[in-house]
């Protein structure tokens, strides 16, 4: 009998107290406190044998009761209660492996069940090991008189002292020379420059589906599609197989575990949950219903692959979570990059165009880390447009967005630098040109669309810069920015308020503190009858451009907006809506 199950059997009632004591200190513990859907499951396994249930829950309890699975759930075909058991036994192992601890609790392997591990006494040391450690003791050690004891072994290594001092003298040196080296490496003005941190390694798991061919065929499917997604993204890799004889490939960081289950109508539910390997945390999951019509597409899960994997998604989300004042070459950069395009600041600009630098230091042909340095650059210029400073970002942000497209002519990074290089310049065609073929490559990028049906609109093309803003939301409406703001701004001009209020209304902070978003608000508040409100969300705006309270509103909108046409066209609806006084008679 196994020795856990053997202890339980003799004192049942000290069990459950054990039992009842170990769950409530792993429930108030970091790992189990950051994994909510491993703590439902321990709780339930937990409750389950103290109300008496000498045996294992069954699959669809676990799955319906603790997992929040629908009553349809079919364990026969979807191993997802075994899949999270497996994990909370990892969690565990994890917890008591840096806990000390008498006794413990388990789910044995081939279980569902809770039961108690009590540790057994340390082996005792053996002959050799004793003698070892008494010679290293007599070693370190003085006797009564004060003079060294140097009995056996101990004594002909204490004897051979001088030689073993010359070796730590070296040793010593060498650290310190390596120190200094490191300290002139990661210094300003740096001997060499480190290879930039890799972007991290997705692993995406076979889906889970059900043994009839049809789910087969269809398990295939998601399976491509999530590949075929994620892999058009620059800042996530994914894990290929090991061909025979090549190096031992990297760890993945992240793991995408997927399951589909169809019903009797030929409809299916999508199950993804995206898991961080390093601690085997869930940090994201989604329940997607996919129809029987848009199977074998799967376009329901493009806005799960953009969220995922786009340029401010989950996993670059969760790298700045946990490493905030990370700036090293590299994807950390890129990653802070992406995060300060939500709300610029000077020092946090500054220090991303000093990584940015650093990580084209070591490869002048990154795409993406040009792009990316274009587009700051560009940034640099906006509110310096009329100055020597501005004309010298300018410049910059140009010659980078070449370099970028020059390095890399079939890349979604080197195509769209350049089309935002020439929108910027007035040259819709360059533009739209290059946008598109940069769209092609990446259908599913949710910040791509965005800004191309930005540039289509103010080019003229109405309709299709529309449709590319809706995409984009619905791709990605968790930092929605100018696109949404644009959006809004479309509807509200063609009568559509509450539509465009709507929009706003789902903003988050920090998109709602962007001069663009004080604009169309104020608009969009004064057209839905409330002037006073409008007019005092435009003082906020003079507030923010340190503008004047009669500042026109050309000027106060060329502090952040760079084309004259659609200046023109906030403006007058400024007036128009009542915000800001009509322009005096001529």
């Amino acid at each position: 009998m196994d020795h856990a199950k053997a202890n339980e059997t003799q004192n049942p009632g000290e069990t459950d107290r054990i039992i009842a004591e170990e769950q409530e200190r792993l429930l108030e513990s970091p790992l189990f406190v950051r994994s909510p859907v491993l703590s439902r499951l321990l709780q339930f396994l937990v409750e389950h044998r103290l109300r008496g249930g000498r045996s294992s829950p069954k699959a669809y309890a676990i799955a319906t009761e603790a997992l929040g699975r629908s009553e349809d759930f079919d364990p026969a075909v979807d191993s997802y209660p075994r899949v999270m058991v497996g994990r909370l036994r990892t969690l565990l192992d994890r917890y008591y492996a840096d806990t000390p601890w008498i006794h413990r609790l388990r789910v044995p392997q081939g279980s569902y069940e809770v039961v108690v591990q009590h540790r057994v006494a340390p082996p005792a040391r053996s002959a050799d090991e004793a003698e070892t450690q008494d010679d290293v003791k007599a070693a370190a050690g003085a006797d009564g008189a004060g003079a060294p004891r140097v009995p056996g072994a101990a004594g002909r290594r204490a004897a051979t002292g001088p030689r073993y001092g010359r070796w730590v003298v070296a040793l010593v040196l060498l650290v310190l020379a390596l120190f200094t080296l490191w300290t002139l490496r990661s210094g300003p003005d740096r001997l060499f420059v480190s290879d930039p941190v890799p972007v991290p390694l997705l692993e995406v798991s076979a889906p889970v589906a059900g043994s009839t061919p049809p789910s087969r065929a269809l398990a295939r499917a998601l399976d491509g599609k999530l590949r075929d997604g994620l892999r058009r993204f620059d800042l996530v890799d994914l894990l290929s197989a090991k061909t025979p004889g090549a190096a031992t490939p990297r760890i993945a960081d992240y793991r995408l575990d997927a399951s589909l289950v169809r019903n009797l109508a030929g409809d299916a539910e999508v199950t993804l949950v995206l898991n961080r390997v390093a601690d085997q945390r869930a940090i994201w999951s989604q329940q997607i219903r996919v129809t029987d019509q848009e199977t074998p597409e799967f376009s329901a899960i493009e806005p799960a692959i953009a969220q995922v994997a786009g340029d401010y998604g989950v996993i670059v989300r969760d790298q700045i979570q946990r490493q905030p004042d990370n700036f090293s070459p590299g994807f950390p950069c890129l990653a802070q990059f992406n995060r300060m395009r939500q709300m610029r600041s000077t020092p946090i600009a500054t220090q991303v165009a000093a990584c940015l630098r650093a990580t084209l230091k070591r490869d002048r042909r990154d795409p993406v880390a040009l792009a990316a340095l274009s587009l700051l650059r560009f940034g640099d210029w906006q509110p310096q447009r009329m100055t020597p400073a501005g004309h010298e970002a300018f410049g910059e942000a140009r010659a980078v967005a070449l370099q970028a497209y020059e390095s890399s002519p079939n890349s979604a990074a080197g195509l769209f630098a350049m089309a935002r290089a020439n929108f910027y310049v007035a040259n819709c065609s360059g533009g739209n040109t290059m946008g598109d073929a940069a769209l092609r490559l990446n259908p599913y990028d949710a910040d791509m669309s965005g800004f191309l049906g930005l540039f289509k609109i103010t080019c003229g093309q109405a309709v299709e810069g529309e449709a590319l803003l809706r995409r984009s939301l619905v791709l990605d409406d968790s930092y929605p920015g100018v696109p949404a703001v644009t959006l809004a701004f479309i509807l509200s001009q063609r009568g559509d308020q509450a539509e465009a209020g709507l929009i706003l209304d789902k903003m988050p902070s920090p998109s709602n503190m962007e001069p663009q978003y004080m604009m169309v608000r104020a608009i969009v508040l004064a057209r839905q009858g409330n002037v006073a409100a409008g007019q005092a969300q435009w003082r906020r705006l003079l507030e923010y451009t340190r503008q004047p309270p009669n500042a026109a509103p050309e000027t106060v909108l060329g502090r952040f907006m760079i084309t004259p046409v659609v200046i023109q066209r906030a403006s007058a609806a400024l007036r128009d809506s009542g915000v800001v006084p009509a322009k005096p008679a001529a």
